[in-house]
């Protein structure tokens, strides 16, 4: 039976032809497309291999999924993961690596119209086609073999896939092989192995073969250059991300994050977990003991806290460097277990007794998440799970969370009352988002609509909350935005525009100048939730705790005080059009499931 991964991997090769894409399919594909179990490797022509970031971000677009990863791995590769939710729970992810011509550590190894020149559409045993198209099979053979040998790894499978396609074709293969080893000896030795499916004594000779292999295709001067830029993108523009995961004890911070990284290995490199610090200066165990009586030691004297605090202070500033941005650099997801500002909410647990007030500003220089995910949940569950400080304690520490998260522009707060799976989901939801938005602001090619430079400015102050440049943008534009902005919003007349604080915007939203989303009752700070890929017209009012979902659009001068369904349209006072025919909503209606239900839903 097809998973969902299939159907969206079908869906993307007919969006492919449909927009006229030169494309094949290369790796091990036999088992497609009932079955895909690593990266979808695609080959186009190198001539349109800059369209292919837009290409993907529309065909998301259009399938309603969303794009989180992008990681250029070569001058000419390009790996994107898209994610959508699925109705079982949890989320579905689908690697795409793009490629044009073939590099591999910066030397091209094959250009992209030798791989796409006798192309076709793949069958099955019984001569069926199958949805996709495929390389010839001598360069099935060469392609896979270059890959294998530069990567060093060649198992039983893999040995298996290339004496299948040898058979295919032997005299192209060994063309091939000849090509790039062109010593007798070593073609000979690939030759045999590939005919006999024997391929042990590769395996043995494979850094020779690596080495014979560069050999045959040296790193130009261009090429070198171009490298060089990729690194150097990879490094200022990290594709991997940093998480501090907080709450009072009994929230269940362990149990989450190591859910939370199975679930989301697919969208990174790799992932890698640390307790409250990075732990390079001063030594100090990779792996803590859990505290069962966090208050039991009295606080350290104010000499001793202060030495204390500078050693933390010492170890974020230099762990970050040292080794959180080499992981972020490798795509790796790292999620802290607690993080610096656990001491100011509860400093008996870490035995500080200095100044709160130098303890504070410390803060301030110490490298910052790129998400806070705080576990809230009231005391008594956190009692009923852990009782290892008071009932009034456990409040006083949830409070002061939820005013540090309150404080934070990238904070997301999940309700920790909910099964552990769901609570996992949900912080998998808030990392998405933050990945979704990221990628949207550093790359335009991945925007449906771009911004005037005007909106684009007025955003980027708004979302750094740099004090000064902000008010001036707010006043020059009589705009006054003050939500967290996770992604680009789309402003065609970024003037007249009043965002609420506590408003929550989803992707690919489009704002009409002269628009208000706020509060409805004076005191009351409630405030609308904007589903993705929503259109709000000029002059429309959208107040109180309402939803948005999905699609909606929000009528020019409309006014919507109520929940507003998935792809409806809203025109004058809460006037829902659901195709041709407008009703009015009454008070019992059902809640919209299509609206973003919380700040760190990830939609589908």
């Amino acid at each position: 039976m097809r998973d969902d991964r299939c159907h969206v991997a079908q869906a993307l090769f007919r969006f492919l032809e449909r927009n006229g894409m030169v494309y094949c399919v290369v790796g091990d594909v036999r088992a497609y497309p009932e079955t895909i179990t690593s990266d979808l490797d695609i080959v186009v022509e190198q001539k349109a291999f800059s369209a292919v970031p837009r290409l993907v971000a529309r065909f998301a677009h259009e399938l309603g999924i969303h794009v989180v990863q992008w990681i250029r791995h070569e001058q000419a590769a390009s790996y994107f993961v898209i994610a959508w939710a699925r109705d079982s729970g949890g989320f579905g992810f689908l690697a795409l690596d793009f490629c044009g011509d073939y590099y591999r550590g910066g030397r091209r190894l094959l250009a992209a119209d030798e791989i796409l020149a006798g192309r076709g559409p793949a069958t099955d045993g019984r001569g069926r086609e199958q949805g996709f198209q495929v390389p010839a099979a001598h360069m099935q053979f060469i392609y896979y073999l270059l890959k294998k040998v530069d990567k060093q790894e060649l198992d039983p499978a893999q040995g298996e896939f290339l004496s299948d396609r040898w058979h295919a074709d032997p005299g192209g293969a060994l063309g091939g092989i000849v090509r790039y080893w062109p010593d007798v000896d070593d073609a000979d030795l690939i030759s045999r192995a590939a005919g006999d499916n024997e391929w042990f004594l590769v395996r043995g000779m494979l850094p020779r073969l690596r080495r014979a292999l560069r050999r045959s295709a040296p790193l130009s001067a261009a090429a070198a250059f171009g490298e060089l830029k990729r690194r150097a993108e990879r490094v200022l523009r990290p594709t991997g991300m940093t998480v501090a995961v907080i709450g009072p004890d009994g929230s269940g911070k362990s149990s989450v994050i190591e859910l939370v990284m199975a679930d989301l290995a697919p969208v990174f490199r790799g992932t890698r977990s640390l307790h409250l610090r990075p732990r390079v200066v001063g030594g100090g165990k990779s792996s803590v003991l859990p505290v069962t009586t966090p208050h039991e030691l009295p606080p350290r004297g104010r000499i001793a806290s202060i030495a204390k605090l500078i050693h933390m202070l010492l170890d974020y500033v230099a762990g970050y460097a040292l080794r959180v941005w080499p992981l972020k650099r490798r795509s790796t997801l790292v999620v802290f277990d607690r993080y610096y500002r656990d001491l100011l909410v509860d400093p008996r647990r870490y035995r500080y007794g200095g100044p709160l007030s130098l303890a504070r500003w410390a803060a301030k220089c110490v490298p910052g998440p790129d998400l806070w995910v705080l576990l809230d949940a009231p005391a008594d569950v956190l009692q009923a799970r852990k009782s290892e400080v008071s009932a009034e304690e456990s409040e006083r520490q949830r409070q002061s969370y939820l005013e540090l998260a309150a404080h934070q522009w990238n904070a997301a707060v999940v309700d920790a009352r909910q099964e552990l799976p769901l609570v996992a989901q949900e912080v998998d939801a808030a990392i998405l988002n933050v990945l979704q938005g990221r990628l949207e602001f550093r790359h335009p090619e991945l925007r449906i609509a771009e911004n005037p430079v005007a909106a684009r400015l007025l955003q980027y102050f708004c979302r750094r909350n740099t004090p000064v440049l902000a008010k001036l943008m707010r006043i020059l534009l009589n705009s006054d935005v003050y939500c967290r902005i996770h992604s680009p919003i789309l402003m065609g007349h970024p003037y007249g525009i009043v965002i609420h604080a506590d408003t929550v915007i989803g992707h690919r939203v489009a704002i009409m100048q002269q628009v208000t989303l706020g509060a409805k009752d004076r005191g009351v700070h409630a405030a609308p939730v904007i589903g993705d890929d929503v259109a709000i017209g000029a002059g429309a009012k959208v107040l109180g705790a309402v939803r948005v979902g999905r699609g909606a659009t929000i009528g020019a001068n409309a006014v919507v005080t109520r929940d507003v369904p998935a792809y409806c349209t809203v025109v004058g006072a809460n006037r829902i059009v659901r195709g041709p025919e407008p009703f009015a909503p009454d008070e019992s209606a059902p809640p919209v499931d299509d609206a973003v239900p919380a700040r760190a839903r990830l939609s589908a």
